[in-house]
C-alpha cells in the first residue's frame, strides 16, 4: 500500500511539472470585474406611498372641507343640534382666544412630531443604503 501511494505520488508530480503552469489571459482582470458588476444588487429607491402633490391634495380639501362645515349651515345637520355657523367669526371681531396651555400643548407637539420625523427618515435612508 505504501508502495502504491509513493508511485501514486510520483506520477502526479511528473504530470503537474509537465503540465506547467497555465497563465492567464491578458484582459483576465477586467473580464473577473466584468462578472462582478453584473451581479451588484439592485439599488433601493424609496418611493413615498403618497408624494407631496398627494399631500397637498389631502391637506387642500381638509381645509376646505373644514371651512365648509363651518361657514354654511345647509339646514340639517349629521351632528344632531350643533349649529355649525354658530362657530363663524365675524368680519369685524378677529378675536380668537387659545389658552396658553393648548398653545404650549401644540408647540411642544409640533417640536416632537418634527424632531420624530427626522429621526425616522434618517434611519429609513441609512437602511435604504444597506
Amino acid at each position: 500500500m505504501e508502495a502504491e501511494n509513493k508511485k501514486l505520488d510520483q506520477f502526479t508530480k511528473e504530470v503537474i511539472q509537465d503540465a506547467g503552469l497555465a497563465s492567464p489571459s491578458v484582459d483576465f482582470l477586467a473580464n473577473v470585474m466584468a462578472e462582478v458588476s453584473k451581479e451588484k444588487t439592485a439599488i433601493k429607491v424609496y418611493k413615498p406611498l403618497i408624494n407631496k402633490v398627494g399631500w397637498l391634495i389631502i391637506v387642500a380639501l381638509f381645509l376646505i372641507f373644514s371651512f365648509v362645515l363651518t361657514r354654511f349651515s345647509l339646514g340639517f345637520s349629521i351632528l344632531g343640534d350643533w349649529d355649525l355657523s354658530s362657530l363663524m367669526i365675524k368680519k369685524h371681531e378677529m378675536k380668537i382666544d387659545i389658552p396658553v396651555t393648548y398653545a404650549y400643548c401644540f408647540f411642544f407637539l409640533l417640536v416632537f412630531v418634527i424632531i420624530q420625523v427626522n429621526i425616522i427618515s434618517k434611519r429609513f435612508s441609512r437602511s435604504l443604503e444597506n
